[in-house]
C-alpha cells in the first residue's frame, strides 16, 4: 500500500484520482482553458509556487469539484501538456 502524497498541504492519493472542492484547491492554480468531455472538462491544475509542474485533472464545475490525477507518478511542463495525458491515455472519455 503507497502512502499519502501531500502536495502544498494537499493529500493525494498515490493509487487513484484525488476528488477535491473548490475550495480546498483554492491557493492552487486551475488552467483555465480546460477540454470540454462527457465526465466534465479535461484541465490541469498546479500548487501555487511558481517553480511547480502542471498535473492532469477532471474539472466538474457543476459540482465544483476536481478530480486531480496526481497518481499518474508524472507531472507536466504546461497544462497543455497535461491535458495530453488524457488523450494518450484515453481515461478521460
Amino acid at each position: 500500500m503507497s502512502k499519502i502524497n501531500i502536495v502544498a498541504g494537499i493529500e493525494l492519493d498515490p493509487n487513484r484520482p484525488t476528488t477535491l472542492t473548490y475550495h480546498q484547491l483554492f491557493q492552487w492554480v486551475i488552467w483555465q482553458f480546460p477540454v470540454r468531455r462527457q465526465k466534465g472538462f479535461c484541465g490541469a491544475v498546479r500548487p501555487p509556487e511558481a517553480d511547480q509542474r502542471w498535473i492532469p485533472a477532471i474539472i466538474q464545475s457543476d459540482s465544483k469539484r476536481v478530480q486531480v490525477y496526481a497518481h499518474v507518478g508524472e507531472t507536466f511542463p504546461t497544462p497543455e501538456t497535461a491535458v495530453e495525458y488524457f488523450n494518450t491515455s484515453n481515461k478521460a472519455k
